[in-house]
């Protein structure tokens, strides 16, 4: 991924924390099969590994044996308009945040799989997880186990890129954050928020 200087973001516990708020990634392997799929990071002893999990149909999985590959985690984006700077002349361009991750990825044992089933629901429906043996949803839930495969990422680099024009006058920073306010639209305001939340970009800084 090309990153600029000026939009790197190169800390591994903020690019984490992305990762962590923005799971749902695209798995792209080097004969471009792409899988959408949520994945979870964690520590296991020196490395970093993202894992989640796949349906048993869908044929990615079945070429995985140590398999170099890219888990791309996009994060808000918007339309920014050459109209919104202060300043003249400028382009239409499109301000983002993103994370690649690459690395090694396997297929996982039933075991393993379960596991990464439970740390998902754990994080995205606590409530549901960990159903009581002999239970409906129990039972359910291991007929549904029966038709994925876990997968597990371990990570050899991380880049973060946050492209926020951070780089610009103050008066054009202005503009372009009143700018995506005014438009009311849903991905605007997400990128709103986010710059808000992590102080970039914004008028104030």
């Amino acid at each position: 991924m090309f990153v600029p200087a000026p939009f790197a973001f190169k800390e591994q516990h903020e690019q984490l924390a992305f990762i962590d708020e923005y799971a749902f990634a695209v798995l792209v392997s080097q004969d471009l099969q792409a899988t959408h799929i949520p994945l979870l990071a964690r520590q296991e002893g020196d490395d970093l590994v993202l894992e989640g999990h796949v349906a048993r149909a869908n044929p990615h999985w079945k070429q995985l044996n140590n398999t170099e590959t890219l888990a791309v985690f996009a994060g808000p984006h918007a339309y920014i308009s050459p109209t919104w700077y202060a300043s003249a002349p400028n382009v239409p361009t499109w301000n983002y945040v993103a994370v690649h991750a690459k690395g090694y990825l396997n297929a996982m044992d039933d075991a393993a799989t379960l596991d990464v089933v439970d740390r998902i629901m754990d994080k995205f429906e606590p409530a549901m997880a960990r159903p009581a043996a002999g239970t409906d949803q129990a039972d359910y839930q291991q007929k549904l186990l029966r038709g994925i495969v876990g997968i597990q990422l371990r990570v050899t680099s991380l880049q973060g890129v946050r492209k926020l024009g951070q780089h610009k006058s103050a008066d054009d920073k202005a503009g372009v954050y009143n700018g995506l306010r005014n438009t009311g639209r849903h991905d605007a305001l997400d990128l709103v928020d986010y710059m808000q939340r992590n102080n970039i970009a914004c008028p104030q800084d």
